[in-house]
C-alpha cells in the first residue's frame, strides 16, 4: 500500500453519516488550528484557559501535527467491521492506523501519535501516569489538544454540546487535562494574581 491508495480507501470509508474517514481527519485538523488560534463557540475546559500558552509552546511542529491529524484514522478502512445489527465498528483502529502509516513509509514520530490517539479519550488516571513516563512533553500536549479538537469536530455527530454523549466525552478530556497540566506545568506556572 502507498499513501495514494490509503487516501482513496479513507475517502471511500464512511466515518459517520455523510463524512468519510479522510474528511473526518481534515475536520479535526481544521478544529485543531481553530483551537490554538481563536476558538469561538467552543466548550473550553479550565486547564486550557489556565495553561494555554504553556501547552501551545510545547506542541510538536505544525507539519507533524497536520499529518498526524489528517491521517490519524488511516487504518480504519483496514479494520472496518459490521455487526449483526448493521452497526459499523473499527476495532483496534489506533494501533492498526499506526501500523498502516508505518507500512506506507510514514514518519515514526507521527506513527506514535497515531497509535496513542485514543489514550486521552479512554485512559484512567493511573494509565495516564504510566504514559507520562513514555511521552515527551510535545507528545502529551499535542495529544491533549488533538483530543479536544476531535471532540468538537464530532460535536455535530453527537448532537451538540448538551447531549449526554458530548458531556461524558468532555468530562473525560477535562479530567485527563487537569491531571496532565498539573503534573507538567503547575510548578512553573505563575498566576496572574502573583504578578
Amino acid at each position: 500500500m502507498n499513501l495514494q491508495n490509503a487516501v482513496i480507501a479513507m475517502l471511500k470509508t464512511e466515518q459517520s453519516q455523510g463524512q468519510s474517514v479522510y474528511q473526518h481527519g481534515f475536520s479535526v485538523q481544521q478544529h485543531f488550528h481553530e483551537l490554538i488560534n481563536n476558538p469561538i463557540n467552543w466548550k473550553i475546559p479550565n486547564w486550557f484557559s489556565q495553561y494555554k500558552e504553556e501547552i501551545i509552546n510545547s506542541l510538536h511542529d505544525l507539519g507533524t501535527i497536520n499529518l498526524y491529524l489528517l491521517y490519524h484514522d488511516i487504518g480504519k478502512p483496514v479494520c472496518k467491521t459490521i455487526d449483526e445489527q448493521g452497526k459499523v465498528h473499527f476495532p483496534n483502529h489506533a494501533q492498526i492506523s499506526k501500523e498502516t502509516w508505518l507500512e506506507i513509509g510514514g514518519d515514526p514520530v507521527i506513527a506514535n501519535l497515531i497509535g496513542w490517539d485514543m489514550v486521552i479519550h479512554t485512559a484512567n488516571a493511573s494509565e495516564i501516569e504510566q504514559y507520562l513516563n513514555i511521552w515527551s512533553k510535545q507528545d502529551v500536549c499535542t495529544l491533549l489538544l488533538a483530543a479536544l479538537a476531535e471532540l468538537h469536530s464530532n460535536a455535530k455527530m453527537f448532537g451538540g454540546f448538551d447531549t449526554p454523549s458530548f458531556k461524558i466525552k468532555f468530562k473525560q478530556i477535562e479530567r485527563r487535562g487537569n491531571q496532565i497540566c498539573k503534573l507538567l506545568f503547575k510548578e512553573n506556572h505563575v498566576s496572574a494574581h502573583s504578578l
